[in-house]
């Protein structure tokens, strides 16, 4: 059954280190997917991304999108969050992006362990928060 909200049998999926799917839509009306690392912050889902990648481009032309995210040990428990990018926040300090890097690979610090140091400080990092709008978990809570 389809909700607003996230179970609580299905925030695990959210907080990882689960790697899920971003859906977008391209500009010819394609959806495009992706592998991304993700949070959940109590309200928005977050996934952080670099400008200038499709991903912003594609949700300041259509801010809906889809998230899939399906457990590694159980993979017929999953949960899709489909919703809007309600903002898309900077992530100057590179917080966000360095605790995604700590749960996901457990390095302190995105650039230099997962990306090239000389990376750091060439991207502009930001945040899209998306805000659940139609939410299935399976398998349902009782």
């Amino acid at each position: 059954m389809a909700t607003s909200s996230i179970p609580e049998s299905h925030v695990d999926l959210l907080t990882g280190p689960v790697y899920a799917v971003l859906t977008t839509i391209a500009p010819d009306g394609s959806p495009e997917n992706t592998v991304v690392w993700c949070s959940w912050d109590g309200t928005h889902v977050l996934v952080n991304t670099a400008e200038g990648r499709r991903k912003p481009n594609n949700v300041r032309a259509n801010p809906k999108v889809a998230l899939t995210a399906i457990d590694p040990e159980s993979p017929y428990r999953w949960i899709d969050v489909r919703g809007t990018v309600e903002e898309i926040v900077p992530d100057p300090d590179y917080a966000n992006i360095n605790a995604h890097a700590k749960l996901y690979v457990g390095a302190d610090e995105y650039y230099g362990s997962v990306t090239p140091i000389e990376m750091k400080g060439k991207e502009e990092r930001i945040i899209l928060k998306i805000k659940p709008e139609r939410v299935v978990a399976f398998p349902p809570e009782s």
